[in-house]
């Protein structure tokens, strides 16, 4: 009767000890050390390719509230974004670079100008994608950048995890989580790592006036650079 018990007690504290491992990984893998994004050499992005899609041009002017025209703010995101990660010696290649667009005449041309901006940016020869839109929704009281996410490679997640953590503060008291989406074309269709980052709800009218706001945007393209090269920095050390 003794022995059993011990076995009993035994087996009781085996599985309180794997149920308290458990809950220290899952800790470890959910919260990024956000203190070393913040303190990151960011001349880790020297030699690193990136390539950048700013959503919409052209014809498509992609989401529009507040007087806020989407593809206005994802073009000048994208090129405040390349100006930091070239001040440290990194690679940037856009998809384009003017107001402009990819569409055909006819039904698809949607898909056409997104599969165009995929061959560009696989024929790139850059390591990674960001794709830079602005989110909306018919209400006004949702905000938050939020990073987006195919599960087709394993480090898109990690890439993804990083940087929503680098853009906790976008706009201050940001709760949203990057997430995995199955649908978004540009992130499913294509053959090499990167995310897809919502910069913020241009329906929502304090978060609209932030995301045409200059220093606004330099901090933010700033918090993605050091996510960009923490993010290198510890593949790098793997």
């Amino acid at each position: 009767m003794r022995l059993i018990i011990i076995r009993k007690f035994s087996l009781r504290m085996l599985f309180m000890f794997s149920l308290l491992a458990c809950v220290f990984v899952f800790l470890s893998m959910s919260y990024l050390p956000n203190e070393d994004i913040q303190n990151v050499d960011m001349s880790v992005l020297a030699g690193h390719s990136i390539v950048i899609d700013p959503g919409h041009g052209g014809i498509d002017s992609g989401a529009s509230s507040n007087h806020v025209v989407e593809k206005e703010i994802t073009l000048a995101i994208s090129q405040k974004l390349a100006d930091v990660i070239e001040s440290y010696g990194g690679k940037v290649t856009f998809t384009r670079e003017d107001d402009i667009d990819y569409y055909t005449r006819g039904r698809g041309g949607k898909r056409k100008d997104l599969l165009t901006r995929i061959e560009i940016m696989e024929n790139s020869g850059a390591e990674v994608f960001i794709s830079v839109h602005c989110n909306a929704f018919r209400g006004a009281n949702l905000s938050g950048a939020q990073v987006f996410y195919s599960p087709k490679f394993p480090q898109n997640k990690i890439l993804a995890e990083r940087l929503q953590q680098a853009l906790k503060e976008f706009p201050h008291g940001n709760k949203r989580q990057a997430k995995e989406d199955l649908h978004i074309l540009i992130l499913n269709d294509i053959d090499m790592q990167g995310v897809l980052i919502e910069t913020g709800y241009v329906t929502n009218p304090q978060e609209a006036t932030l995301l045409i706001n200059n220093d606004y945007q330099k901090k933010l393209v700033e918090q993605i650079a050091k996510g960009l090269a923490y993010h290198f920095s510890q593949n790098v050390a793997r």
